[in-house]
């Protein structure tokens, strides 16, 4: 797994590149929280380059979302290849996060 997260304000950029297994999950849970600590109010995720979530990606994401959704914040999903998007739609989780086709959309839809 790759992982850059860019600051543009109250906003977070999280690209993650790769394979998000549960090897790596405690990290990317790790860099989404210390994001938040340095007030992040939104999170955007970068899924175009990634090939595969596990499980404990899914639940590093609800846990950020869960941390922000008292303030009004949200965590934001784009660019997901089919294999990630199964996972999501399978898991329920296509409800539970905004999910756009790019990143021009999600920023868009912030405002």
């Amino acid at each position: 797994m790759e992982l850059q997260i860019d600051r543009q304000g109250r906003i977070a950029v999280v690209t993650v590149a790769g394979r998000l297994s549960s090897a790596v999950a405690d990290a990317f849970d790790e860099s989404l929280q210390r994001a938040l600590d340095d007030g992040a109010a939104e999170v955007l995720v970068d899924m175009s380059h990634l090939t595969f979530i596990a499980s404990t990606g899914l639940r590093a994401l609800i846990l950020a979302a869960k941390r922000l959704n008292p303030e009004g914040g949200r965590v934001h999903l784009f660019g997901m290849d089919e294999p990630v998007r199964d996972v999501f739609q399978v898991s329920g989780l296509m409800r539970v996060f905004p999910v756009y086709a790019t990143r021009a959309e999600a920023e868009a839809a912030l405002g």
